[in-house]
């Protein structure tokens, strides 16, 4: 009878035994990502925020970016210039702002005008030609003042250029092109005055035969923006 009793206890102690808890559920707005779902969206971030940057810095140096320059070569040296040079005009008008000019690229400006010296040569009517085919002419000298600038700028070159200025008859006068005639009290000419002459200019004037070889100076208006 006590070992029964004993036996039924134990059976008892047995089926009261709990039970081991399982482990908590996720809660259900919780995701579970691989980890290497994780490292490739950590990746993609850094990527896309280097890429912003990337653009940020090429707008940058695109604005900063200068504009509107040309490449001049010399034979001795190679020269970088702009291509178009921008002068004020004074208005008549003092409400008027300053009217903007400006040169082609290769052409000096000086007042009104833009100057270019050849790189070719030829007789005096070649040189009045190519420069008619630039929309130009050969150079019109006005005075003292834009005689010395000529000469400044050709005094280390060794060539003579034709200017717009030849010896006509019957009326055996100096004029230029545009049909004005040469004042000798602005401009001395020296060498043999005759007929089929021409000037050229170095560091002085000269008369030579308008079929002598020269490189020319071509000249134009300064053009309005």
């Amino acid at each position: 009878m006590d070992a029964a009793v004993v036996y039924a206890d134990l059976n008892q102690a047995r089926t009261q035994e709990p039970k081991k808890a399982s482990p908590p559920a996720p809660p259900p707005d919780c995701c579970w990502c691989p980890r290497w779902h994780r490292l490739a969206l950590k990746l993609g971030c850094l990527w896309l925020i280097l890429l912003v940057l990337i653009v940020v810095k090429l707008s940058v140096l695109v604005q900063k970016t200068p504009v509107g320059k040309c490449i001049q070569e010399n034979k001795t040296k190679t020269t970088v210039e702009k291509c178009t040079v921008n002068v004020s005009e004074s208005s008549t008008k003092a409400t008027e702002s300053p009217v903007q000019l400006t040169c082609p690229c290769g052409w000096l400006p000086h007042r009104e005008k833009c100057i270019q010296f050849s790189q070719e040569n030829g007789v005096w009517k070649e040189g009045l030609s190519n420069c008619t085919r630039k929309g130009a002419t050969l150079l019109l000298i006005q005075d003292q003042e834009e005689l010395r600038f000529i000469k400044d700028l050709i005094k280390e070159r060794i060539n003579s250029f034709w200017i717009g200025l030849n010896y006509t008859l019957p009326d055996k006068h100096w004029r230029w092109i545009n049909g004005s005639t040469l004042s000798s009290d602005v401009l001395k000419i020296t060498g043999e005055t005759k007929r089929n002459s021409c000037v050229a200019i170095s560091k002085v004037m000269v008369s030579e035969d308008c079929h002598s070889e020269n490189k020319w100076i071509c000249q134009k208006k300064l053009k309005r923006l």
